[in-house]
């Protein structure tokens, strides 16, 4: 079994590190973890940012490995060679497998490759072990980088379109549908305009990208300054908050609801909880420009949301709403709550007093909302960034 890494894995994971760095010493390879990395503080930041795995089997670690979905710094200037593809990719580093543990390279590109069909990858010119493993595993090698420390790396890349290309050698006859047998042939770009009986200009839903966040924050921040409709104190910078969509994006839909060119909604989903059993619900979340409400925007966008949702595999979404104890508070209505009902959201559970904010305490309720039957053997759940991709076609070590 493959899942998320937790504090309490740690020890186990330096032990596997341990036996990673002993067995490159002894393969040819002392140098490209030396005797200490990967450090504590960088598994760390892997567990908090939910990109560092472990491959479990009776309850015991044979494995580890981060799977990082995004620009990788060292990997943007590639010498003696290129990339293949510049398209969203995967980034597999930090391989190690347990002393006992056969297979787990195998194991990492199968996990990796069903979040996404485009990986990178390197490792040390005296890796032998992990280059072979890589290029059995259908990567090229692409060129030459160049890590934090300065040291080179010989980088590899395998995608999607080269495992066509093979396909098509294998098979001149093989037509395009059948490349594309497992793609949503509806897949969401969700990029549509809709003209709403409650606002007299046209409405444009569409995928929010990180260039957004600017407008995105401004309509935030006076929910965060001003109600108590989010539990956040401070408003986080442009920064912070760019990296938040473009994090969100990876896995879940982020859209944003344009009116005569200005973004005056947004509504986007995410994990409800990270165990693999909750693969199929999710957490939604929903803001509308302050002098925007009322005429119908959220309902729009979460429509959307729920069409990109479905074709996802998601079956169920849950919203976690503040609630007043009181009928009336200047800073919190029960607004949200009837709005989430009229969309079909029912309440499923109140937790009283636990959040505190402009002096004073507040409810928390949950509501839910079925999207569909719950299938005896439900479809994996996709990945936004691999459904938008497809609809956009024309041991030791790392």
């Amino acid at each position: 079994m493959i899942r998320l890494a937790k504090e309490k894995d740690l020890d186990n994971i330096q032990e596997i590190y341990v036996y990673a760095r002993k067995f490159m010493a002894e393969h040819g390879n002392p140098t490209q973890w030396g005797q200490t990395r990967p450090t504590e503080e960088t598994l760390r930041k892997d567990i908090e940012k939910e990109q560092l795995y472990v491959i479990e089997e009776r309850d015991r670690l044979q494995g580890v490995f981060a799977l990082i979905i995004g620009e990788d710094p060292t990997y943007q200037n590639i010498e003696q060679g290129s990339w293949k593809d510049t398209t969203l990719y995967g980034t597999i580093h930090r391989i190690a497998s347990a002393s006992e543990a056969h297979g787990i390279m195998e194991q990492v590109l199968a996990f990796a490759w069903e979040k996404i069909q485009h990986l990178r990858i390197d490792t040390h010119e005296n890796n032998k072990v992990m280059q072979h493993l890589i290029l059995k595993n259908g990567f090229e090698k692409c060129g030459i980088i160049y890590v934090d420390d300065g040291s080179p790396r010989v980088a590899f890349e395998k995608t999607s379109k080269e495992e066509d290309e093979k396909k098509i050698a294998q098979n001149p006859h093989m037509e395009e549908k059948d490349l594309q047998e497992s793609d949503i042939t509806d897949a969401t770009e969700i990029a549509h305009t809709v003209t709403s009986s409650e606002v007299n200009t046209k409405l444009q839903i569409r995928i929010a990208t990180p260039l957004d966040a600017k407008e995105i924050l401004d309509i935030y921040a006076p929910y965060i300054l001003q109600t108590a409709i989010t539990f956040e104190y401070e408003v986080p910078t442009l920064e912070a908050f760019t990296r938040r969509i473009e994090q969100t994006l990876v896995k879940y839909p982020y859209l944003v609801a344009e009116q005569d060119g200005r973004i005056v909604g947004y509504a986007y989903a995410g994990p409800l909880h990270e165990r693999a059993a909750y693969d199929w619900a999710v957490e939604t979340s929903i803001y509308v420009k302050m002098d925007a409400k009322g005429q119908g925007i959220g309902k729009k966008l979460y429509v959307a949301l729920e069409e990109a949702l479905l074709r996802q595999h998601i079956v169920c979404v849950n919203a976690c709403i503040a609630y007043p104890d009181q009928e009336k508070d200047v800073y919190l209505t029960k607004d949200s709550v009837d709005f989430h009902a009229h969309q079909g959201y029912k309440m499923v559970g109140e937790f009283h007093q636990c959040a505190y904010k402009f002096d004073h305490w507040y409810n928390m309720v949950w509501m839910e909302k079925s999207l569909c039957e719950r299938p005896q053997h439900p479809e994996p759940m996709i990945w936004f960034s691999r459904l938008r991709k497809k609809n956009a076609k024309t041991e030791p070590v790392d």
